[in-house]
């Protein structure tokens, strides 16, 4: 069988220099990344009173629903650890679940202990490190990741826009207060995104590779559409799992779980939350859905008690994923298997 281009390609002169340069950060251990980012996001969370916060929420709410919420949860980041190792194979033809999964697990934590969200970069770049991937792979798990989320949250929205009557009022007056900020950083970003393209694309050389790396992220759901379709598939599945863990935790503290209601706590504060400039999209996410508490004539305290449970279970949650992942690491030696290839 001819071996597949995608799989190994050439080294260019650009990758040994840039492994060259970020070798010693490349080399530290993944568990002492993860080790790392936990205490210093626990330390944060500290500092910033929301570990008190959320220990006492969880002692206001419904021990049973809280119980039965637990490994619900759990079982939903496994769903995303899933669909990241569906990512790399659908750009680069082969992954390895278990070091795809430590990749993801490590990156999410990266994501809470670091600023302006480093989560989809720094998984990309872990994930390049243990599963050995090219530019253009890094690059199409890192956009398809957010596209996947983005399509399935943003539809989501809009349902709840359409159901919700005077939903785009409620959501308008939160959103005010972050515009300035939001603008400003887009101004940056535009230039900055400016700044680059102009000194990408001055000489004629370096335009058809660069055209070409974009060319292969878009169309990498076409190559291989199977790996591409059970992503969106997983996507699906793991957000309508969130909105039953959400609306276990709001009963929980005694509020009603409408669908519309859920609906509305699990699409659109999540979105504008991922997209947030700020860690983990604290604060805004929140701020959110208490507006859509309002809107819906229930109390918002008990839902941001939910929320903070909600936001503090990944603590509980990423520590068991991770110890169960080094272990399957550690009774599967090899880098790939023949069973993960296309």
């Amino acid at each position: 069988m001819a071996p597949d281009p995608l799989l190994k390609p050439p080294k260019s002169t650009a990758s040994r220099r840039w492994q060259t340069w970020l070798g010693p950060l490349l080399r530290i251990p993944t568990p002492a990344i993860f080790g790392v980012c936990v205490a210093v996001a626990l330390v944060v969370a500290w500092w910033q009173g929301a570990l008190r916060e959320v220990v006492g929420a969880i002692g206001g709410g419904d021990v049973r629903l809280l119980t039965i919420a637990a490994p619900i949860y759990v079982a939903s980041l496994a769903l995303l650890c899933y669909r990241w190792h569906l990512l790399v194979r659908m750009a680069q033809g082969v992954s390895n679940l278990p070091r795809a999964a430590e990749a993801f697990l490590t990156s999410v934590v990266i994501n809470y202990a670091a600023p302006i969200g480093l989560a989809v970069p720094s998984r990309a770049v872990l994930t390049k490190r243990a599963l050995g991937l090219d530019a253009h792979a890094t690059g199409t798990i890192a956009i398809w990741e957010i596209g996947v989320d983005v399509i399935v949250l943003g539809g989501g929205s809009l349902l709840w826009l359409m159901l919700a009557q005077g939903s785009a009022g409620a959501v308008g007056d939160e959103l005010t207060s972050a515009i300035a900020t939001y603008a400003a950083l887009g101004g940056v970003a535009i230039a900055l995104t400016g700044i680059g393209a102009w000194w990408m694309f001055r000489k004629p050389e370096r335009r058809a590779p660069i055209f070409s790396t974009v060319t292969r992220i878009v169309l990498a759901p076409k190559v291989r559409p199977r790996e591409a379709t059970l992503a969106l598939a997983v996507t699906i599945a793991y957000w309508l799992v969130q909105g039953a863990v959400l609306a276990l935790l709001v009963s929980a503290f005694g509020i009603d779980a409408s669908f519309v209601f859920v609906l509305g706590l699990t699409s659109l504060p999540i979105l504008v939350g991922m997209l947030s400039p700020i860690p983990g999209g604290a604060g805004i996410r929140e701020a959110l859905m208490y507006a859509i508490a309002r809107l819906a004539d229930v109390p918002g305290g008990p839902v941001i008690a939910a929320a903070l449970v909600y936001r503090f279970a990944l603590f509980g949650a990423i520590p068991i994923l991770y110890g169960l992942t080094r272990w399957w690491i550690h009774h599967n030696r090899n880098p790939f298997r023949e069973a993960d290839r296309v």
